[in-house]
Order: C-alpha cells, then structure tokens, then sequence
C-alpha cells in the first residue's frame, strides 16, 4: 500500500509541475494582448513587428521582412520608434543563448528559441 501511495504521491507532484502558476498565466495573457495590437515599423530597410507590453514597461521586437541580419541597435530603434520611449536591449536570453549583445546576428539566434515572440525590450517612458 506504501508503494501505491508513493506512485500517486510522485505523479501528483508530478502533474503540478505542467500547470503554469497564476503569474506565468498572467504574463502570456499580457503578452498575446500586446501581440495583437503590435504595430509595424521600417528600421534600416527591416520590417519589424513591436508589442508594447505597457504593464512590464517592455516591447517585444521581432523581424517580419524577409529573414536577414539585424542586431540589438535595429531592435532598440525599432521599440523607440514605436512607444516613444527610451529602450534598454534585454541580453539575458542572448546571453543563454551564447550570443555577443552587440555583434549577433538576431536573426539567427531567433531561430533557436522555442515559440519566439519578439526580442524583449525593457522601457523607460
């Protein structure tokens, strides 16, 4: 009986882990609201779509042109050009990902995150 209790236990614990918490929610909620009212903008020939996710003071940049190189000036350019506001490029997942912040090539490290929702941006407006 031990032993069953412990199986159920463990997948209980288990299935727990699957379910996002009230805050993870509550952050993709904000930003698939963002990405649906996120604007278009033409930086140094490169089409990128900004999502201004206004309660993090953060914009989500990605490249919508014809895949080629871009780097962390066009993606900052491209979130003040939309918000107005001064942009702050966010390297964490870049650094993860091995990049250099001022000389990758964006459009290829994109390629290597699951579900890529646009470079983030931090903002101060």
């Amino acid at each position: 009986m031990r032993i069953v209790m412990s199986i159920v236990l463990a997948a209980g614990v288990l299935a727990a882990c699957d379910t996002p918490s009230p805050e993870v929610k509550a952050n993709r909620a904000m930003t698939e609201a963002a990405l649906k009212t996120a604007q278009s903008v033409e930086v140094n020939g490169k089409t990128f779509r900004v999502a201004h996710v206004t309660e993090r003071n953060q914009a989500l940049v990605a490249l919508t042109s014809t895949p080629e190189p871009y780097y962390t000036k066009d993606v900052v350019a491209a979130a003040t050009a939309v918000t107005g506001c001064k942009g702050e490029f966010s390297g964490g997942v870049l650094n993860f990902l091995g990049g250099d912040i001022n000389t990758s090539d964006l459009q290829e490290m994109s390629t290597k995150v699951k579900d890529f929702k646009g470079w983030p941006v931090a903002l101060k407006c």
